[in-house]
């Protein structure tokens, strides 16, 4: 049914105040104005981990990670063998969707991630698949199925789909003026904002239509174009960053802001449909850094591009009942579905951690309360619970993660990956337990995945942190101390695998050098080269995958001290020894370090040791690098608390909260400022809300128990809060010593041999195409007594069983298992042998064939050992009837494989017979290119030629009588 009220959430992931306010005052986003000015701003708090597939649904639950189920951006796939992006078919609990769903009320849901695939809501859904563009501007654009609900309504919305291919040069120039200046054959980044902002437009052209042509209650619209935009152009952002070249600067400064002004353009539309009775809200999950805390190098995590998300996403909501010109401080991204279940009248769970947020409201609102929702049956719209995704659906989504830094490129073995997934799956679950202020139940997650992996120190860092966390001050020593001693081992080993890298490159090095020349000997138009560079000529020496192992090895190779040393210090404190823990700072130029949190934690240190003055220089420094830093804000609050300048500590604790308003130990210290100023109600308020977020604040029930005595307010009340205060105490001496049943695994070097990464250890193509023989590069025409082996290659069907039908019958032996018999492709047989085809991983036999013939597929040629001299009979036919006949012979075999673009592939084959006929010449064999269609025009002199190369005692009468002109069936 229909309702007079109306709810439009607009998710804009990581759009960033500091960006926003800047284009604001330049008059840039004239209905983000409009609604700052008519409503409700402010800043809305993130979770630790800031991964938005966690964080949306968060957004649309209420509920934290542990309790919906989403913790991170892939997952195992249904048939349990490879990966797949996170879809809802994890989520636990019911979305806002399915909430509504349950009141008889409509939602259009677009674009949320994950929302795939679309559930059976009252309304429509438009999965986050629905949006994904084809990489390549000449690929079509698929519609994953299930991606549209009601599947009727698919058809529909397709038309409004924008393809890559549709984005114009005028739509381009806002985002690059000089566009026109940029070479795309060897500069990407053009077809990347295309694409990007024919996603973007994809979403919004549908949300438009949903809204204006379906009846609605509520809606909400996810666009992830800010996120994926910053990730690829905020590097080039004003002000220019000292690695960024002033051509790329010049080209690329605005792209950042052209996507928040377009966003500004689309919600200006969205507004436009909203009827009076709506309430708008547009959030982000998270911010994103866009000044100097903006990161230039990412560690080797998966997801480390995450670093260059903030804190703070942002809050705007207008609407009836609604404040104007009011700004709002205590938001968090978990209070968005409490507050819309309140805006519909609709009770909150009691089982989720947000709260309505009440001060957005003109007048405070009556707030329901509901057990939970998940106990309330009845069709929800959710899907059923045996539902399973196909992997062919996943597979694009999965190459945009990849793409973005968000996951790795996936491991070809599938077990490994597997794992992998579900390691990430814990990590992020123990986290999330961790920003819950749950480190008890993180824990043993933490120490299984540390004993487990222990090469991955950020397991072991994190659970230093739950140790710390806990009082487990003993155990918390112990594990520094492990994790510096597998530090120092897994150094060693790994500074040896680098000096073996550089061998290794320079190796490459040499040989991308021969390839370059044959580049330069034999430039043909439309070529593909031989000698992989990068757009500025530079070789290209390592994979992807090998750049990441090589970084990884750095990375242990160079350690940490500084992190262990921090947290040693960390350590150090809990033990009230403030002079080791500054040793341990200095020691690790902490002191210096242009990093807040660490800033932060040395001004700790000196506020232990009542040095106040170095103290506040420590959490100004912070304060300074980010203006944000809510930890280093309340800081200052302490330091003004010792100084004795009560209204001072005040005004930062307020700062402070207002920043992070789930901080416990924040609002204790602003209590104890308000206490100072004769606030004693503002002071017991501040308390109690501290212990509302953490029950175990003994230092808090301590402080209300004794204003409540001072004041003569409630006996009862002091007592309750003076045993719970003893009993804390009483429990966290006990805490240190219950839990002893954590041990670290043994680091040797064995171990480490196996689990640090080898660079160069696998086949790789691109490279290893001359140097994957067995034996050492040696010319084998300069070697003796070795085997004389007779070759015939090429690409499939180029002549290559012809050939061998001509040798055999001109007086060769050939090397065959007669596996394969002839059949219609081959009448007269293909005299292949089925060791061939595992040639790239044993290839000994070849040394067999001394005075032999064999068939070797060109691919397959940079295999071949360097213990034979070979002659190599290599066909050439051209390229359409090579493909012509490779269709014909599949369809034959009954295959129905879907259409192949026959242009690229060609493309590919060629490449193969070009890289095999390299790597025979720089090994210095004896090669002849054979046409096949001259040999089927006068095989005759086809076979005198070849036994005058070959110089063997053949019949040529024999092998041309061997030639069937009447297979020449593909012309």
């Amino acid at each position: 049914m229909g309702n007079s009220k109306k709810v439009m959430l607009i998710g804009w992931d990581a759009a960033d105040w500091k960006v926003i306010h800047g284009l604001m005052d330049r008059g840039y986003l004239p209905t983000i104005k409009h609604m700052v000015e008519n409503g409700v701003m402010g800043n809305m708090r993130t979770l630790s981990p800031a991964f938005s597939p966690m964080l949306w649904t968060s957004i649309a639950t209420g509920k934290r990670p542990f309790k919906h189920g989403i913790c991170g951006f892939y997952e195992p796939g249904p048939d349990g063998k490879s990966v797949q992006p996170m879809t809802n078919l994890s989520r636990k609990c019911k979305a806002i969707w399915n909430i509504l769903h349950q009141q008889q009320m409509e939602s259009l849901v677009v674009g949320w991630w994950p929302s795939h695939p679309a559930e059976p809501i009252n309304g429509a859904m438009v999965s986050d698949y629905f949006h994904k563009a084809p990489k390549r501007p000449g690929d079509p654009f698929r519609m994953p199925p299930k991606s549209v609900h009601p599947a009727e309504l698919a058809e529909e919305v397709a038309e409004f789909r924008v393809h890559p291919a549709e984005i114009q040069p005028e739509h381009i120039t806002p985002f690059v003026p000089y566009a026109n200046e940029i070479d795309q054959e060897t500069d990407g980044r053009l077809s990347t904002i295309m694409r990007m902002l024919a996603e973007c437009s994809t979403v919004h052209a549908a949300s438009t239509h949903l809204v204006e042509t379906k009846p609605w209650d509520f809606c909400a619209v996810y666009h992830d174009a800010i996120d994926h935009f910053s990730h690829s152009f905020m590097n080039y952002h004003p002000p220019q960053r000292k690695h960024v070249s002033d051509r790329d600067f010049r080209l690329y400064s605005q792209v950042v802001d052209a996507i928040y002004i377009y966003h500004d353009m689309m919600l200006n539309r969205m507004l436009q449909l909203a009827t009076e009775d709506t309430t708008v809200i547009v959030i982000s999950d998270h911010g994103f850094h866009p000044d100097h805390l903006r990161p230039e190098k990412f560690s080797t995590e998966p997801a480390a591009a995450a670093a260059e998300h903030r804190d703070f996403g942002i809050f705007i909501a207008m609407g009836p009942g609604i404040k104007k010109d009011h700004v709002i401080h205590e938001a968090n991204l978990l209070d968005v579905t409490p507050t819309i279940l309140t805006l519909f009248d609709l009770p909150v769970g009691a089982d989720m951690d947000g709260k309505t947020l009440t001060g957005i409201f003109e007048e405070s609102p009556s707030i329901e309360a509901i057990e939970s929702w998940e106990s309330v049956d009845g069709d929800d719209g959710q899907h059923p619970a045996d539902m399973e995704l196909s992997n062919a659906d996943s597979k694009a989504a999965l190459e945009q993660l990849v793409a973005l830094g968000y996951i790795d490129p996936p491991d070809e073995n599938s077990e490994v990956e597997i794992r992998k997934s579900r390691r990430e799956l814990d990590f992020n679950l123990a986290r999330s337990y961790m920003d819950a202020d749950m480190h008890g139940e993180a824990i043993p997650l933490l120490h299984r995945l540390y004993c487990d992996n222990p090469l991955e120190y950020r397991f072991g860092i994190q659970l230093c942190n739950c140790l710390y966390a806990m009082s487990r001050f003993e155990e918390l020593e112990k594990l520094i101390g492990h994790l510096n001693s597998s530090w120092r081992v897994a150094a060693d080993v790994a500074k040896v695998r680098i000096r073996d890298t550089a061998k290794l490159v320079k190796e490459r090095k040499a040989h991308w050098r021969e390839l370059k020349k044959l580049d330069d000997e034999n430039d043909e138009p439309g070529q593909p080269r031989l000698a992989q560079s990068t757009p500025s000529g530079q070789p290209i020496l390592l994979e992807e995958s090998e750049k990441a192992a090589v970084k990884k090895l750095r990375g242990i190779a160079k350690g940490n001290p500084q992190t262990l040393d921090f947290l040693a210090a960390v350590a150090s404190v809990a033990r009230n020894d403030f002079e080791a823990a500054l040793e341990h700072l200095e020691r690790a130029g902490i002191t210096q370090s242009r990093n807040p949190g660490f800033q932060f934690q040395v001004g700790n240190v000196y506020l232990g040791l009542k040095r106040i003055d170095d103290a506040e220089k420590s959490y100004l420094k912070a304060v300074e690098m980010d203006e944000f830093h809510a930890n280093s804000i309340m800081g200052l609050c302490r330091t003004f608390l010792e100084k004795n300048q009560p209204e001072k500590a005040i005004e930062f604790g307020r700062q402070a909260i207002g920043l992070k308003y789930h901080f416990p130990l924040g609002h204790f210290f602003y209590g104890c400022a308000r206490e100072r100023v004769g606030d004693s109600q503002g002071a017991i308020q501040s308390w109690k809300t501290s212990i509302e977020q953490n029950p175990n604040f003994a230092e808090a029930h301590e402080k209300l128990a004794a204003m409540y005595s001072k004041l003569d307010l409630d006996a009862e009340a002091a007592l309750e809060h003076r045993s719970e205060a003893k009993n804390l105490r009483s429990d966290n001496k006990h805490a240190a010593t219950v839990h002893e049943n954590l041990n670290w695994p043994e680091i040797g070097e064995e171990k480490l041999q196996s689990e640090l990464p080898v660079v160069g250890q696998d086949t790789n193509e691109k490279f290893v195409r001359c140097l994957s023989h067995p034996k050492p590069l040696v010319h084998a025409a300069e070697q003796t007594d070795v085997p004389s082996v007779v070759v015939v290659s090429g690409l499939p069907r180029t002549g290559t069983s012809m050939m061998m039908q001509m040798l055999v019958a001109g007086g060769l032996k050939p090397y065959t298992d007669l596996n394969r018999q002839a059949d219609e492709s081959n009448p007269k047989g293909y005299f292949e042998v089925e060791q061939a085809k595992q040639l790239a991983s044993h290839n000994v036999w070849v040394e067999n064939c001394d005075g032999q013939v064999v068939k070797i597929v060109a691919p397959l040629i940079r295999y071949l050992p360097q213990a034979a001299r070979y002659q190599v009979l290599f066909m050439d036919r051209d390229i359409s009837e090579v493909m012509a006949s490779q269709k014909s012979m599949l369809e034959r075999l009954g295959n129905s494989e879907e259409e192949i673009d026959q242009n690229r592939m060609g493309e590919v084959f060629k490449q193969q017979a070009r890289f095999a006929l390299t790597a025979l010449k720089l090994h210095g064999h004896s090669v002849m290119n054979v046409g096949y269609s001259n040999v089927v025009e006068d095989p005759q002199s086809a076979a005198n030629r070849i036994c005058e190369f070959l110089d063997w005692d053949l019949d040529p009468n024999r092998m041309a009588a061997a030639v069937d002109p009447s297979l020449y069936r593909e012309k």
